[in-house]
């Protein structure tokens, strides 16, 4: 009983551990965990004007072929 009681806590214990190692990074990466108040939600990786343009191109693009 005892043997088994340790077992299931372990076993419990590693499950969370390995699904935290999936969730929590990618929560850090976006701004959901940490930073202070005024930091931004989102991706941190700027999109600059002319990339932008490109994809708005793209975008009107596509509604005209439809």
């Amino acid at each position: 009983m005892n043997n088994s009681h340790w077992a299931v806590i372990l076993i419990a214990g590693l499950f969370t551990g390995f699904m935290m190692g999936y969730s929590v990074p990618p929560m850090v990466e976006v701004g959901m965990i940490g930073g202070g108040a005024d930091a931004e939600i989102g991706l941190k990786g700027g999109v600059d004007d002319e990339l932008e343009e490109y994809y708005r191109s793209l975008s009107l693009e596509a509604d005209e072929s439809q």
